[in-house]
């Protein structure tokens, strides 16, 4: 085990204080934003914005801050003029009536109120350190967020892992070299996922004949000889079958096989680093995005309905331009960033590039300051680690990038159209590994956050996983001596990662080809997991694991499948879960079209499907009694 730290120390989960315990031990819980912080005054001020918990009357409070020792922090370190901060007021055990916290982002503060008549008026006493880090040491933000929900009981901030695999499955073993490119995909659509992996031998194709019994179709299927060292499978011509794109190839299915096409220029398939299915033009078709070589990113577009051949796109999106990398060497991840409905792209080169797609269907390269980091000493070559992907880490309304460097991993979020790095706020995502090469982002311990698994290329050496404990925060199991993962599949690294419902009991599995050139499959056993059996006095944890339900929806088209867009609102309107399919394009992988979402909060929702075309449709859901609803979401049908 080869862990390395980067950035600011962190604080180890202390499950006995949390921030639960504290609103039980306070008599309020308060948020708001910093007006003013005057080191010359010494004084931070700040208005009151909620009461998430108790009564508070005053809307305006004032901290006296004196002059700490030299060398010691201060209150006045952490404040500054409109931020958030977050106070606990009023102790009702171990401490006097007026006595509280407050914390603005970095380190817990107590406070007191010297005199209980006049509640604005308070004084700091103490920075209180490492003491309290395992508590919570995210953005104050995230904390208010926290708080906020649980006023409405809602709040779910998990004090243990929770994340558990059974023994992996082995599907094949491949000579010579890692297994690259993983797809996990209905490919002969009898309705149980199968797997296609690229090796530098050639691609095979596993369809999976009875539960979990996996077979060697290659031959049968027409695809005997593939290249490629990435996989993607959409339906690129609405006619009901699953087409692959190996390399860059399309080979067209049929009730009969597969057949190679000359649907892309032969010139598509030379120097291919990575190749994915997008919906980048947003007609419901995919199209061909792909990464080459010291070649940068090329763009073909689907002719869609009318038939024929793809059209090179790349100049016309102003891919070819320096400015967006042409001429480099990097793995790409597509979302949208923006969040005007418009496919973007991340392209893990020089500082990184964030690619926003224009209303014309031009991209070019988002300003900002985040270095990425994509050296590889002694690694020999660039585009050796950078993969990434899209998904909602930071809330569940937004769609975070995160990408993994050598020896780190960079979450990014969007505020008001500006990339900001929110690594900082993650607590146990600074741990990582050395030779670090791509991340998966999904719910792998079912509940209803998203976790990352970070492919290590070195074989011998543990793949990484991160759990999310919601509101910004991770936790790595390892340090707790809780893995869950009893396999060689995660300790063996690996070049390619797909998730998705392998046995179809309601759990997310991987399919990771490893590093030592074995196609393994990691099935979950997220429900066999002690923290979710019944016990007396469960904690709050426990119960929120025990009451989840999973709702199982398949995506159906026969267009507008690839980049569709599912979304989970409670009966208040909240957002819960989301996810994109076909998203997780990492080194060239597919997951597929349908998709589990843990749901922590029984009771009527609302599932909505955007279709990659724009198209909407929903479905009114009953997550109320039964443990999981199964639910196709057929564009043809809905509201």
């Amino acid at each position: 085990m080869v862990l390395v730290c980067a950035g600011a120390a962190l604080g180890l989960v202390n499950p006995q204080l949390q921030p639960s315990h504290l609103v039980s031990r306070h008599k309020a819980v308060i948020g708001g934003e910093i007006t003013q912080a005057d080191s010359r005054k010494g004084v931070v001020v700040f208005r009151v914005t909620r009461v998430c918990m108790g009564e508070f009357a005053p809307r305006e409070v004032t901290i006296r801050v004196p002059e700490a020792p030299a060398g010691e922090p201060s209150l006045l370190d952490d404040a500054a003029p409109g931020a958030v901060i977050v106070a606990y007021v009023g102790k009702t055990r171990k401490g006097r009536e007026g006595d509280g916290l407050v914390y603005a982002g970095h380190q817990w503060h107590e406070v007191q109120m010297p005199d209980l008549a006049q509640p604005a008026a308070w004084k700091w006493a103490d920075a209180l350190g490492d003491d309290m880090a395992g508590t919570f040491n995210g953005a104050a933000e995230q904390l208010l967020a926290m708080m906020s929900d649980a006023a409405d009981k809602r709040d779910f901030f998990p004090a243990y892992p929770a994340v558990k695999f059974k023994d992996d499955l082995n599907v094949a073993a491949f000579t010579g070299g890692p297994v690259r490119g993983v797809a996990l995909y209905d490919i002969d659509g009898d309705g149980r996922p199968d797997v296609y992996a690229c090796h530098e031998s050639g691609g095979r194709a596993f369809i999976q004949v009875a539960p979990l019994k996996f077979e060697d179709r290659t031959a049968a299927l027409g695809l005997a000889g593939v290249k490629g060292a990435s996989c993607s499978f959409a339906d690129v011509n609405g006619d009901g079958y699953p087409d692959l794109l190996a390399g860059g190839v399309i080979y067209l299915g049929a009730k009969a096989g597969f057949s190679r096409s000359d649907l892309l220029p032969a010139s598509a398939d030379r120097q291919v680093k990575c190749a994915a299915f997008v919906d980048a033009s947003g007609d419901g078709y995919p199209d061909v995005v792909v990464s080459r070589v010291q070649g940068g990113l090329s763009l073909y577009l689907n002719p869609g309905a009318k038939g024929g051949a793809f059209a090179d796109a790349t100049s016309a999106a102003g891919l070819d331009r320096p400015q967006c990398g042409a001429g480099e060497t990097g793995f790409f991840a597509p979302g949208d960033f923006s969040g005007d409905g418009r496919v973007d792209l991340y392209y893990a080169v020089r500082k990184g590039l964030i690619l926003v797609q224009d209303a014309k269907g031009g991209f070019s390269p988002l300003a900002h300051k985040i270095d990425f980091d994509y050296k590889t000493p002694g690694a020999g070559g660039p585009g050796l680690t950078g993969g990434g992907c899209f998904a909602p880490l930071w809330r569940p309304d937004t769609w975070d990038l995160v990408a993994a460097g050598d020896m780190h991993l960079t979450i990014v979020t969007s505020a008001g159209g500006t990339p900001v790095n929110v690594t900082r706020h993650a607590n146990e995502v600074k741990v990582c590994r050395v030779s670090q090469l791509a991340t998966l982002a999904e719910d792998l311990d079912m509940d209803g956050n998203v976790d990352l698994l970070t492919l290590v290329r070195d074989a011998g050496v543990k793949n990484i996983y991160h759990a999310n404990r919601g509101y910004g925060s991770f936790m790595l199991p390892e340090l707790y001596d809780a893995e869950g993962f009893p396999g060689k599949a995660y300790a063996a690294g690996a070049w390619g990662a797909a998730a998705g419902d392998v046995d179809g009991d309601g759990a997310t599995d991987l399919v990771l080809g490893g590093a030592d050139g074995v196609l393994r499959i990691m099935l979950s056993d997220a429900f066999g997991h002690a923290l979710r059996q019944p016990r007396e006095h469960p904690t709050l944890m426990e119960q929120k694991l025990r009451q989840t339900r999973i709702l199982t929806v398949r995506v159906a088209g026969p267009i507008g499948v690839l980049g569709a867009d599912v979304r989970l609102a409670d009966k208040a309107g909240r957002l819960v879960r989301r996810h994109v399919i076909g998203s997780q394009v990492l080194t060239g992988c597919r997951g597929p079209d349908t998709v589990n979402l843990a749901v922590r909060e029984p009771g009527p929702h609302t599932l909505t499907v955007r279709f990659s075309d724009g198209l909407m449709r929903q479905w009114p859901v009953d997550l109320t009694n039964e443990r999981r609803v199964v639910l196709v979401a057929d564009r043809s049908r809905g509201r």
